[in-house]
């Protein structure tokens, strides 16, 4: 049975995830036209204009990076009932080239398997063996490999600059059967916290971009585009229950992966050891908290589990249940900059200033960052 790899979206942020820091015209029909009217000078609306420029934008998006979208089928060893073996493709998602000699980001959920066969394919049907380099223990994302030399690489643009409402286009290798399919929608809303699950894990995505372009099981891992060609996002999760509504990881946080890989041959993580929620303005009223911004450290979890990590970072640099963390390194907290995404910014062993907020009062601690390991 084929997996298509997508991540079903469970909790939206009404019901926000705990996360640990550690570890998306028609025309004018004219009316009547008589002889005088046609004897008038005509004129070119311009209003009328915008919209052939858009599709055409599309289109030529669409154009240019298609060379760089690829495929990625997995194929592993099924026994049937009489013990015999064979390869059969048990599934697939979406990546993009990153570089012309064959780096590809992808989500790691798609990759997340390792006795099995990844198989890239690039929008001209050829195929490569492909091998995972390094999975995120953070996020969503992975770099695999191929051999060879020029592919397109994909141009990345800067998820910061997000504006709702701009227009988006996304792409990917729907049900493992449709390749290069294209999907048209808008940007509806950033920096979402949302819980998604599927293929057996379960994941809190934070700063997630929310867009009504469809996307569709085997889309995982694929870009999502603005007009100017650049992709802004990684395509991750999807809501079953709802009509357009998908998710996407900003590419900013690919970007800093990439960065980390460069630098040490893997992605190398940052914690501090606490789990936490991000405000807003209902679980501040909630909480009856004076700020409506920031990480608020729980005082409990259903799990009985500390909401300081024992030993970790958090612990020693004095930070309590019931803290507010405002700010990383004078950096404001928010939706869109979450605890997680901020630390993730640094490297392990680094010192890092963080103003708390206890009981009314701000505090300034000092924490040094510790290293997250696990996948």
């Amino acid at each position: 049975m084929k997996k298509y790899f997508w991540l079903i979206l469970t909790v939206l942020i009404a019901l926000p995830a705990i996360s640990i820091a550690q570890w998306s015209y028609l025309p004018t029909i004219p009316g009547p036209i008589d002889l005088e009217e046609l004897a008038r000078p005509t004129y070119k609306i311009a209003a009328t204009q915008p919209v052939v420029s858009e599709e055409e934008a599309v289109i030529k998006t669409y154009e240019n990076l298609l060379p760089s979208v690829v495929s990625i089928l997995i194929t592993e060893k099924v026994s049937n009932d009489l013990g015999e073996v064979s390869l059969q493709e048990t599934g697939g998602g979406t990546g993009f080239f990153i570089s012309s000699d064959g780096y590809i980001i992808t989500n790691k959920h798609v990759v997340l398997e390792k006795n099995v066969n990844y198989t890239v394919i690039t929008n001209t049907n050829k195929e490569y063996v492909g091998s995972v380099l390094a999975r995120d223990p953070l996020f969503d994302i992975a770099i695999m490999k191929i051999e060879g030399t020029g592919f397109k690489p994909a141009k990345l643009g800067d998820s910061d600059k997000i504006r709702i409402a701009q227009s988006v286009i996304a792409i990917g290798n729907v049900l493992t059967e449709f390749k290069n399919s294209v999907t048209r929608g808008i940007i509806s809303g950033v920096g979402r916290t949302i819980t998604a699950s599927g293929s057996n894990i379960t994941e809190t995505i934070e700063g997630a971009i929310q867009t009504d372009a469809s996307i569709n099981p085997g889309n995982s891992g694929g870009p999502l585009v603005n007009l100017n060609g650049e992709v802004i996002g990684i395509n991750t999760a999807i809501y079953r229950s709802g009509e357009a509504l998908g998710f996407a990881l900003p590419i900013n946080l690919a970007k800093d992966a990439l960065a980390k890989f460069k630098k040490y041959g893997e992605i190398k993580r940052t914690f501090l050891g606490v789990r936490y929620i991000m405000l807003n303005r209902y679980l501040s009223f909630a909480n009856k908290l004076p700020v409506q911004e920031g990480a608020y450290v729980l005082k409990e979890i259903p799990s009985g589990e500390p909401t300081i990590i024992p030993d970790g970072p958090a612990e020693a640099a004095g930070i309590k249940p019931g803290d507010v963390i405002l700010e990383v390194n004078g950096q404001k907290l928010s939706a869109m900059n979450s605890l997680s995404t901020a630390i993730s910014k640094y490297d392990p062993d680094v010192q890092i200033t963080l103003k708390v907020l206890r009981s009314g009062t701000e505090y300034t601690l000092k924490a040094t960052l510790g290293e997250r390991t696990a996948e």
